[in-house]
């Protein structure tokens, strides 16, 4: 084949596929949502951060305890092995005017958590309290927001685990009261 008959075929062949790519787009585009939330906090409030969180435990022949405290840290004793999981204090965030007088309460001593799905319980006690920004007064529970508007209350606690626990997820929940004075 000469030149003079090769060119134009060429030529052919690049337009023919540069008009196949010409009818396709050159990025594939996708849509997609993303959610979004907020809360506004109103003042004089109190709200829940974060839960309580034991993490995953296992129960021996004669039982023990599970502590987590204000800080997050967690330990155990007796049989009880802590076997890793999500562990956390509980943690609410309130908001009240500088100098404020603020009252704490947690209305009971023990607290009972029932296995999901039935058949067990273990009892969460002697729940201890860490506050950010709030200064303590003579008065058990009673304390005066120091230097911002935002406080910081983490909660930890003590979890009583019977010897051979019933394995499965245990659940309850526990009132935290703020009054503002």
């Amino acid at each position: 084949m000469t030149r003079d008959k090769i060119l134009p075929r060429l030529i052919a062949c690049l337009l023919l596929a540069l008009g196949g790519l010409a009818g396709a787009p050159a990025v594939l585009a996708q849509p997609a949502n993303g959610d979004t939330d907020a809360v506004v906090v109103s003042p004089l409030s109190l709200v829940p951060v974060k839960d309580l969180n034991f993490g995953n435990l296992i129960p021996g022949a004669t039982g023990g305890t599970a502590v987590i405290s204000p800080s997050g840290s967690r330990t155990v004793s007796g049989s009880v092995v802590a076997a890793g999981g999500a562990v956390s204090n509980a943690e609410f965030q309130g908001f009240g005017s500088r100098n404020r007088l603020v009252y704490i309460s947690t209305p009971a001593y023990s607290y009972r958590l029932s296995r999901v799905g039935g058949g067990a319980n273990m009892t969460l006690r002697s729940l201890t309290l860490q506050a950010d920004n709030l200064t303590p007064l003579n008065f058990p529970g009673l304390f005066r927001i120091s230097s911002t508007n935002v406080i910081t209350l983490r909660i930890g606690g003590t979890l009583d685990v019977r010897a051979n626990q019933r394995a499965g997820v245990y659940q309850a929940s526990f009132p935290i009261t703020m009054n503002y004075y």
